[in-house]
């Protein structure tokens, strides 16, 4: 089953990279309306990745989607120079309650942080781990930022990174997208999701994630495909 599952994902993988490598021929085309896309059919979302440009846009600390691994490397030098705080480590580990994880090789951002709590300022400092996510030709698709976050006082979570990307980017009014996302098990029900520009911004249940509106577009075509192929398999199952 995980065999055919991959290579299921390998052949829209590389859909993918065709549509990268022609995307400059549809620059001209309209993203279909989003009130006319059905987003748990197959040819409905391949239609619209094909039409869907690349994003460009510039997300978290000044990174942009769709740069080089060479211009993201260039970038924390320079944020480096401007005396930001970002240390790299081939190992990352990670505790909560239920046990301790490597999270791999990545860098880490780390910065004083405060907001404004009953009428006071309440400082503390924070820790964000970079998870990149770059496509076939090296291009920054993804950028999961896992958040740390201590406080000075006994303040009960005040998700310092989840306000200030909140204030910094749009609702996403696409209901259908969202329901999209829960059904398949990429977005939990009251986790929230915004956009800015062609990038879409979603929590989970441990990070805050940016993602090229497109790539998403390719993880529900993914998720599709594999229970097209299951439905497949089960079919010659008697009883």
């Amino acid at each position: 089953m995980k065999s055919i599952l991959l290579s299921s994902t390998i052949i829209i993988l590389t859909f993918l990279n065709s549509c990268d490598n022609i995307s400059s021929t549809n620059n001209d085309k309209t993203t279909t309306r989003k009130d006319t896309i059905n987003y748990t059919n197959e040819r409905s979302l391949v239609k619209l990745i094909d039409s869907t440009k690349p994003a460009n846009d510039t997300i978290f600390l000044g990174f942009r989607i769709g740069m080089t691994k060479s211009q993201f490397k260039n970038h924390i030098k320079k944020l480096r120079n401007e005396g930001k705080s970002i240390t790299y480590s081939s190992s990352n580990v990670f505790s909560n309650p239920f046990g301790s994880f490597d999270l791999g090789p990545g860098y880490t951002f780390k910065t004083s942080i405060s907001i404004n709590a009953s009428g006071k300022t309440i400082t503390g400092t924070g820790n964000y781990f970079l998870e990149t996510g770059f496509n076939k030709l090296g291009k920054l698709t993804q950028l999961n930022i896992l958040a740390i976050e201590d406080w000075d006082s006994g303040i009960n979570n005040p998700q310092w990174l989840e306000s200030k990307v909140i204030e910094n980017s749009d609702k996403l009014n696409d209901d259908k997208l969202r329901q999209a996302l829960i059904d398949n098990d990429i977005l939990d029900e009251y986790d929230f999701i915004r956009r800015k520009g062609n990038v879409v911004i979603y929590e989970n249940s441990l990070t805050i994630n940016y993602i090229d509106y497109r790539s998403l577009l390719l993880e529900l075509l993914i998720k599709l495909k594999e229970k097209e192929i299951i439905r497949e398999k089960n079919k010659d199952i008697k009883f």
